[in-house]
């Protein structure tokens, strides 16, 4: 039973509201019946707001929930619109990171479905850019979000907030700021109908291709290859000056694979005419724009995923179809849609990403190993474009070891494997060997992990001396333990790293 309560004065046909009650349906997550009378009432609607200023941050977010479903279903306009923006706005600066993140979440929905007025825009952008800049982990995904929407859809304002996320990527040496600027710029370029916004962000993308960092210049990759899906609107002259760029990358150790891929697709796009385009290439534009989202499951049971993630470049909403069927009860389609996914990890947005990767980390205890495998890759691909999900992994891994089951524990090695190929850093190396010297040390857990080591081992390359020092001596205690059952997968690891030691001597392997 409601513990809201409206009391009908018959002579006025006023009512009045009890507030504490109203509060004590939000903490009890009936949120459908207070947005039943808040659509009706007026004064039932002031007093939610009123509540978005309760000492209790359940409170708080279940009341920007209420307000974001009224928004979705077109129940939130005019003055209401007006008073739940003026309200919301200051909570994206909230002390707790859920209230901060919902109010992030009705903005940016805001923005995709209502017409602001100037000076809201204004706020709103001035919102976001502290956000952004104060390098917030998930915060400050969500907000360049909502700053790459604003610009989208304000040409007028798209110049001031581009320049001022280029001046920050200069000035800033925070990774997740440089990381958030970046991310809002490509969704501006993506969600932008005005060229010369797509090809101002192109064109200051390309020129990060020379920054000093690796780290922006492979996000500045991954953006370049999500803005070629509107390659027909980018100019002939922002895509040499990004060819001539990117093959100054193509020897590079770390980048030279993605830089190769992406200069491809740049140069298949330089094309200047339909006639000149390869046949091949001709067909499958034609073949794409002949489908539409109600034909989805038609061309995935015909075998035509390559298509469908095509489709999902382009259409936002072939997206969100294609990321919902990762739940589907239809194993195959589940399949079908993390092909696609692992094909389209550089199109996902913040929220596509954070919607995602409870689904993704599943995957991971599957008894498919290319579930396991594409999934770890996906999710390691995740967290190199958005920093703000590292919580999430740290979680998930430990989730995993911990459970003690064989399938989960190689699904964690699986992904330490992956997050070490993608973010190469000291400390995520020494990171992921504490976590293996530890399931050796664990009857239950050794066998698992020998083997993943052994199917690893090219990585050991990338380990310092003293953490190759420290696996072999761990290697030595168990030669011979378990009844000797895995003594030749341990010799084996220790023959490689005695290798690379003697190597390392002489000089002929130098560790980076």
């Amino acid at each position: 039973m409601l513990g809201l309560t409206l009391l009908a004065v018959l002579k006025g046909g006023d009512i009045i509201v009890d507030k504490e009650g109203l509060r004590k349906d939000l903490l009890a997550w009936r949120l459908k019946e207070v947005r039943a009378l808040v659509e009706e009432y007026d004064k039932v609607f002031k007093v939610l707001l009123e509540l978005l200023n309760d000492e209790n941050p359940h409170v708080r977010a279940n009341v920007v929930q209420v307000l974001i479903d009224m928004l979705s279903e077109g129940k939130l306009d005019g003055e209401r619109k007006k008073l739940a923006l003026d309200t919301v706005l200051g909570l994206v600066k909230d002390d707790d990171e859920r209230v901060a993140l919902k109010a992030l979440e009705f903005i940016n929905a805001l923005l995709e479905t209502g017409e602001l007025t100037d000076e809201e825009y204004e706020r709103v952008t001035g919102a976001l850019k502290d956000v952004v800049k104060s390098g917030m982990p998930v915060l400050g995904e969500y907000a360049a979000e909502g700053l790459g929407k604003l610009g989208a859809k304000v040409a007028k304002i798209a110049y001031k907030i581009i320049r001022w996320l280029f001046s920050l990527i200069g000035s800033s040496k925070k990774r997740e700021v440089q990381s958030a600027a970046i991310t809002a710029l490509t969704e501006m370029a993506m969600k932008t109908d005005d060229r010369k916004v797509l090809n101002e962000v192109f064109d200051g993308i390309a020129d990060l291709l020379a920054h000093p960092d690796p780290y922006v210049v492979e996000r500045a990759l991954y953006s370049i290859e999500r803005m070629l899906s509107r390659e027909k609107d980018i100019s002939t002259r922002n895509k040499l000056k990004a060819i001539t760029r990117i093959k100054e990358l193509k020897g590079d150790v770390k980048l030279g694979v993605k830089a190769s891929q992406v200069l491809e697709k740049l140069e298949k796009s330089a094309v200047t005419s339909e006639e000149a385009m390869d046949e091949t290439e001709a067909k499958k534009r034609l073949e794409i724009s002949q489908y539409s989202i109600d034909d989805i499951e038609r061309l995935l049971d015909a075998g035509k995923t390559e298509i469908v993630a095509e489709m999902a470049k382009l259409d936002p909403e072939v997206m969100d179809r294609v990321l919902g069927m990762l739940e589907s009860d239809d194993y195959s389609r589940r399949m079908d849609a993390l092909w696609i996914v692992a094909r389209l990890t550089s199109h996902l947005t913040p929220s596509d990403a954070y919607r995602i990767l409870p689904v993704l980390g599943d995957f991971l205890k599957s008894k498919n190993p290319w579930a396991r495998e594409t999934a770890a890759k996906v999710l390691a691909d995740i967290y190199a474009l958005y920093p703000g999900t590292s919580k999430f992994f740290s979680s998930l891994l430990d989730t995993l070891l911990k459970s003690g089951n064989e399938r989960d524990i190689e699904g964690a090695l699986e992904l330490m494997a992956r997050l070490t190929d993608r973010v190469p850093s000291e400390e995520m190396l020494s990171g992921m060997l504490k976590l293996v010297l530890k399931l050796l040390e664990d009857e239950k857990t050794r066998g698992i992990t020998l083997r993943v080591i052994a199917r690893e081992a090219q990585k050991l390359l990338d380990l310092d001396t003293e953490d190759l020092f420290a696996l072999e001596d761990k290697l030595k205690e168990l030669y011979g333990k378990d009844g000797g059952k895995y003594d030749q997968i341990i010799a084996g690891l220790i023959d490689v790293i005695d290798d690379i030691l003697k190597m390392r001597r002489q000089g002929i392997v130098v560790n980076e």
